[in-house]
């Protein structure tokens, strides 16, 4: 089941107008009210990436710089790995050797020696693949990164390498010469202390080894408890390579680098202009989370069917078993117990939720249900009226009841909808 999605911005979930196409607002929307967290992994700076979610009353985590800063729905800083001085010089001494242009990406700024350089070469990565850049509207948004100090256009870079509250994260070399690009990576490799990835084909990135898409997404996912079984990360770039290999879902876009493509379990059928974000991971959602609920559901029955083996029934003889899904994923399970005065006796389902409240666990998914006479499972065995009752208190409108004889036959029940729809919880008391 997919419960957490991580997208890269430029080439990937932003249009070639850097605007977010209105399917994949959607989308985002739809994750985050159906408990899939969603978040941004981008090579862009904060402050550049906020923009677009913002138009678009997006709040979510942002993964920025390539992983050299993690930020949380708050804004806050949970990590920040800055490049080391001497890897800076290092980096910045190759790139000079080779006369390729740079840019200095700090936490507050980004530092160039020409604006109009950089609108050159954003325009160039544009033409490469095979759209036509706005020259007009580049050159309005750079002016209002000027204005908003989101770019700093400087004489010398170099005076700016060591600042204490404004550690510098990347360094992107930027050159049409895709041989002084080669031979610049190799040179770079030597170094181990960096990693060397690119977001276009006319760049290079330099971060620090540990400020990566991978391990960034790694930690948000630990964040989130979430494993990265159940993670979702899409790009169209060697930079998106370190999350997509370690994720189970990897997704390539259309217009993606050949390599990225090569490692990728999936590729989207449409490219970033036509929203191919959302039309591949609406699939994914709806065939991977649609089969996955049916293994839960069968898991379930099997679990209920196990836990009659415990019943406790010397009078009635009749047995059921009942297992509980938490909203974290763990399975609580119970079986009915009589007493000899009857009164305190105690239903499967009751005794399921109770385990899992005395544990401090309140919030539930699902419960499967099952019982007969003598462990005998033939029919369904739906719950009492106290336990639906007991259910109730701890469910929401989505929480749902497995009825079955085994896990090749059940049905799934809306609980509020077709059990107990005209019911009393604790929002009558309110």
């Amino acid at each position: 089941m997919i419960k957490l999605i991580a997208s890269d911005m430029d080439g990937t979930l932003l249009n070639n107008e850097h605007k977010i196409p209105e399917k994949n607002v959607e989308l985002i929307k739809y994750a985050q009210n159906n408990n899939i967290e969603f978040v941004v992994a981008t090579g862009r700076a904060y402050y550049e990436a906020l923009p677009a979610l913002e138009e678009n009353n997006i709040i979510c985590d942002v993964i920025s710089f390539n992983g050299g800063v993690v930020y949380n729905k708050n804004k806050e800083i949970i990590s920040i790995t800055p490049i080391q001085v001497k890897d800076l010089y290092y980096t910045i001494g190759i790139f000079k050797s080779l006369e390729i242009s740079y840019q200095l990406y700090t936490k507050n700024t980004v530092y160039t020696h020409s604006i109009e350089t950089d609108i050159q070469a954003y325009a160039d990565l544009i033409r490469s693949i095979g759209s036509t850049p706005d020259l007009e509207y580049l050159r309005a948004e750079s002016k209002k990164r000027l204005q908003n100090g989101h770019v700093t256009e400087v004489e010398n870079i170099e005076l700016y390498l060591n600042q204490e509250h404004n550690p510098s994260i990347k360094i992107i070399g930027i050159s049409n010469d895709l041989d002084k690009l080669k031979k610049a990576k190799k040179l770079l490799s030597e170094n181990e202390n960096i990693a060397v990835t690119s977001s276009g084909a006319n760049n290079l990135e330099v971060m620090d080894k540990n400020a990566t898409k991978g391990h960034a997404l790694k930690q948000v996912s630990e964040a989130y408890k979430i494993s990265l079984k159940n993670t979702l990360a899409i790009g169209d770039n060697l930079n998106d390579e370190a999350m997509l290999k370690i994720v189970e879902y990897s997704v390539a876009m259309q217009n993606a680098n050949p390599h990225l493509k090569e490692i990728a379990k999936y590729t989207t059928e449409k490219n970033n202009d036509e929203a191919g974000v959302a039309d591949t991971i609406f699939e994914l959602l709806g065939i991977h989370n649609n089969q996955k609920d049916e293994e839960i559901n069968r898991l379930l029955i099997n679990k209920a069917i196990e836990a009659t083996k415990f019943s406790y029934v010397p009078y009635s003889e009749f047995k059921v078993g009942a297992a509980l899904l938490t909203e974290d994923g763990e399975i609580y399970t119970g079986c009915n117990i009589e007493n000899a005065s009857y009164t305190p006796t105690n239903c499967a389902e009751r005794t399921a939720i109770f385990k899992a409240v005395s544990e401090g666990i309140t919030k539930f998914k699902k419960i499967a249900v099952v019982g007969g006479p003598k462990g005998n499972i033939e029919t369904y065995c739906p719950p009492c009226g106290v336990c639906r009752q007991v259910i109730a208190e701890f469910s929401d409108e989505n929480f749902e009841l497995i009825l079955g004889t085994s896990e090749n036959n059940y049905e799934v029940y809306n609980f509020f909808k077709e059990v107990l729809p005209l019911s009393f919880t604790k929002n009558n008391l309110k």
